[in-house]
């Protein structure tokens, strides 16, 4: 925990942790609703929530100050809400949050209020209304669909309907877990995530041990929507249009299956080898 104060003239030591958790959201769909009943439910549990509207000073930059607060947290949740895929600001802010994923361990939960994950991992519906809206910032596009791809690969929380409070439980309940704050002795332990703690298990070290599949499943999404999005400048069409292609959507579903059929494939070769090796050596 000492190490994580320390200064470097490179810039390369993580900085100490400020905040528990980061709340990304969109304020028109959420800000006086859900996101401010699951902060206040974070704040009575003793997690340090880090809220816009309650957490920043007056006059200060508000850009800045928030994507410095994601680099400061420990954990990030952001809520995909049916219009949080029009705003470039909540873009840029995702963006930031897997970086930090990526560069500082941060766990990421997603929660897709009201909206379909499928409608985020492939931007249809209104997430791909909202990017065909902002196409004044082509050269961002490409990021934030790859970033809202890999989101919604994550293991998150899906709300449609019902006692809203009941849902904000299991999700406040999650992070505590996480974080291991049922156990305050262990508090600052854990909250620095200790990686000989078992309490990590079920999330840092999971988003750990997949990342580096996850990072080639997103390289290669970016490479085609890149091609995808090169073509629709191209000839002057929509990327709402390119993605309601039919055929360009039959190629892509039919090439994931291929790639999900050789996995098992391989699944099934490897554990018939085994057996094999098995019955060698009992036999021996």
């Amino acid at each position: 925990m000492a190490s994580q104060g320390d200064a470097s003239s490179s810039g390369s030591v993580t900085p100490p942790y400020r905040h528990d958790v980061f709340l990304s959201f969109r304020g028109k769909d959420t800000r006086s609703g859900f996101t401010y009943h699951l902060y206040k439910a974070l704040e009575r549990e003793k997690i340090k929530t880090f809220f816009d509207d309650r957490t920043l000073k007056r006059g200060e930059n508000i850009s800045t100050a928030l994507l410095q607060a994601i680099e400061v947290s420990r954990i990030s949740v952001v809520i995909c809400s049916e219009n949080y895929g029009s705003s470039g600001w909540c873009l840029d802010e995702l963006v930031r949050i897997l970086e930090c994923q990526k560069s500082k361990q941060q766990v990421v939960i997603p929660v897709f209020y009201k909206v379909d994950p499928a409608h985020v991992r492939h931007q249809i519906g209104s997430f791909g209304e909202a990017l065909a809206g902002l196409k004044y910032n082509e050269d961002k596009v490409p990021k934030w669909r790859a970033a809202l791809t890999q989101v919604a690969n994550l293991s998150g929380w899906t709300y449609v309907n019902g006692y809203e409070s009941d849902f904000i439980e299991k999700i406040v309940k999650e992070i505590k877990e996480l974080a291991g704050l049922h156990d305050q002795k262990k508090k600052e332990d854990v909250l620095g995530f200790n990686h000989q703690s078992n309490k990590d298990s079920t999330g840092l070290d999971h988003q750990k041990k997949n990342r580096n599949g996850a990072d080639l499943y997103n390289q290669a999404v970016l490479e085609v929507q890149n091609f995808l999005h090169g073509a629709d400048v191209n000839v002057n069409r929509s990327s709402l249009e390119v993605e309601n292609n039919l055929n360009g959507a039959e190629l892509y579903n039919r090439a994931f299956l291929e790639v999900q059929r050789k996995i098992n494939g391989a699944d099934l070769y490897n554990q018939a080898y085994l057996d094999v090796l098995n019955k060698i050596n009992g036999g021996g």
